[in-house]
C-alpha cells in the first residue's frame, strides 16, 4: 500500500513540472544566449523525491583468447615414507604466468596415520604458500579431501606442487587437480 502511493506521488510530481525558459547575458552586441530548459515545480503542489536508481554493474568475464588460455592439470603420486609427500605439476613455460584459482585433491593416510595439511607452493619454496581446509571421508577414516578456490600466480621456471604432510603413516597415494589460466606476458 505505502510503496502503492509513493509512486503514485512520484509519478504525480513528474506530471507536475514544467519547463522553464530564460535568456541569459551575452557578451554585448552578440544574440541572446538560449540555456538549457529546467524543470520546474509548480508552487503549491506537495511533491515527493523521485526515487534515484543506480545503473546494475555489467557482468564481466575474461574471454579466452591467446593472453590468457585456461589450464588444468591433474596428476598422482604413491608415497612410501612417513612425513611428506608432493605432487609436482608442470613448470610455467618461459614467457607465461599461471595463476591457479582452484585445487582439489584426495589423499589416503593409511591408519594409524593422520593427515596434517596440504598446500600449494613453487619449487623453490617460496612464499606465499596457501594452505587448504581438510574434509575426511564419512566411510573411510583413512580417505582426506581438499576442493578450495586459491588465488595464486607462478612465474615463468616455476613448477606447482601441492605438498602434503602426515604423521604416524606414510601417505600411500595423493592425487591433485589444479586449474587456472595461464597469461602470456608481452
Amino acid at each position: 500500500m505505502q510503496a502503492t502511493i509513493v509512486l503514485g506521488a512520484c509519478a504525480l510530481a513528474g506530471l507536475m513540472t514544467l519547463p522553464a525558459t530564460a535568456f541569459a547575458q551575452a557578451a554585448p552586441g552578440a544574440p541572446p544566449v538560449m540555456p538549457a530548459a529546467k524543470p520546474r515545480a509548480l508552487l503549491g503542489a506537495n511533491v515527493t523525491p523521485q526515487a534515484v536508481v543506480a545503473p546494475r554493474a555489467a557482468l564481466v568475464q575474461i574471454a579466452d583468447d591467446a593472453a590468457h588460455s585456461p589450464y588444468q592439470e591433474g596428476n598422482l603420486t604413491n608415497c612410501t615414507f612417513a612425513g611428506v609427500c608432493t605432487v609436482a605439476f608442470g613448470t610455467v613455460p618461459a614467457g607465461h604466468r599461471r595463476t591457479i584459482e582452484h585445487m582439489s585433491c584426495s589423499v589416503y593416510v593409511p591408519a594409524p596415520g593422520a593427515l596434517r595439511y596440504v598446500a600449494l607452493l613453487s619449487n623453490s619454496f617460496s612464499l606465499p604458500r596457501d594452505f587448504f581446509a581438510l574434509a575426511r571421508s564419512p566411510a573411510d577414516s583413512a580417505q582426506y579431501f581438499v576442493n578450495s578456490p586459491t588465488l595464486m600466480h607462478f612465474d615463468a621456471g616455476d613448477t606447482p606442487l601441492a605438498y602434503a604432510f602426515a604423521d604416524g603413516q606414510a601417505i600411500q597415494e595423493i592425487f591433485c587437480t589444479v586449474t587456472g589460466r595461464d597469461l602470456v606476458l608481452p
